[in-house]
């Protein structure tokens, strides 16, 4: 035998009488007109074979049926309701705005990808994105001004979760005049402290990953906070510079910077890593984009 589907709102309407006293009260809780409470309760009465309200001259309230199904409702209406609010809360979760923070070298080279194949599974999630240096992005993930971040540093912040992304080289490059250019030898960490550089500002990845390689700070001949700037100063011969080599793929292929072989002792390789808050679960959209930034990184 097969019984009807319970009314929902006629359940609320119950229980609404229970905790308000009269049907008008109750259904001016849930936007309903009298008539139109009264013909759901009869309704429901006629559905099911019982006499859940009574009728008086001094109004309605429930009877002892009427008190059992309203006991059996509270349970029921309040997991429903906890079940509407966790799928609205998912349903937010997998849309709307994603806040990042990325390190130059990421956000010029590596994150636009990234983004457009996290916009393909996800054409509801908007990123908000700021381009600072690795130390930055760090400051900006503590204080939750984004919710992930990307880094390009020798060494990792022990205060935040973080997982490799992949990894990135630097390497030197001088203009066709320099004396480098013609260097066949290595150049060892000595050797490179005597030369002034075109160098990114304290607290990037290529500035840390570079003295951390040659355990020194190095003379600067000019500071600049973006690769770009870097590659045209170096193109214009200010000095040698440090820069990773995906940037100066061109340049060097054209022959309009040189690559400076360094001692195989220097370390000019750095890691590039996704960085969160501890103790905390990543939004599905944001641990979706590490997981794109991981397969993106070691795809051949």
């Amino acid at each position: 035998m097969t019984h009807p589907d319970l009314d929902v709102t006629t359940l609320r309407l119950l229980v609404a009488l229970d905790e308000r006293g009269s049907i008008n009260a109750a259904a001016s809780a849930l936007g309903l007109t009298q008539p139109a409470a009264s013909a759901r309760v009869r309704a429901f009465e006629t559905r099911w074979r019982l006499a859940v309200v009574q009728r008086s001259a001094r109004g309605s309230s429930l009877t002892t049926d009427g008190h059992a199904v309203v006991a059996w409702a509270r349970p029921v209406l309040h997991h429903l309701d906890t079940m509407r609010e966790s799928l609205a809360a998912m349903s937010t979760e997998r849309g709307g705005e994603v806040a990042i923070a990325a390190s130059l070298t990421v956000a010029e080279f590596l994150l636009p990808r990234w983004i457009a194949e996290l916009r393909a599974r996800r054409p509801d999630v908007q990123p908000r994105l700021q381009v600072v240096n690795s130390a930055r992005v760090a400051e900006l993930v503590r204080s939750g001004a984004v919710e992930v971040g990307f880094i390009e540093t020798a060494t990792r912040p022990t205060d935040l979760q973080t997982r490799t992304i992949g990894h990135d080289r630097l390497v030197v490059v001088v203009a066709p005049g320099d004396p480098w250019a013609r260097r066949r030898t290595p150049v060892d960490a000595d050797a490179l402290a005597d030369r002034a550089w075109v160098m990114r500002e304290p607290g990037s990845g290529t500035r840390s990953t570079f003295e951390t390689a040659v355990r020194r700070e190095v003379a600067v001949a000019l500071e600049a906070s973006s690769t770009t700037a870097l590659v045209g100063a170096a193109l214009a011969g200010i000095g040698p510079a440090v820069v990773p080599a995906r940037a100066v793929v061109a340049e060097l292929e054209t022959g309009r910077l040189v690559r400076v072989p360094v001692d195989l002792d220097l370390d000019l390789r750095r890691p590039l890593t996704a960085v969160w808050r501890p103790h905390e679960r990543l939004p599905d959209a944001v641990a979706e984009l590490v997981l794109v930034a991981v397969e993106a990184t070691r795809a051949p």
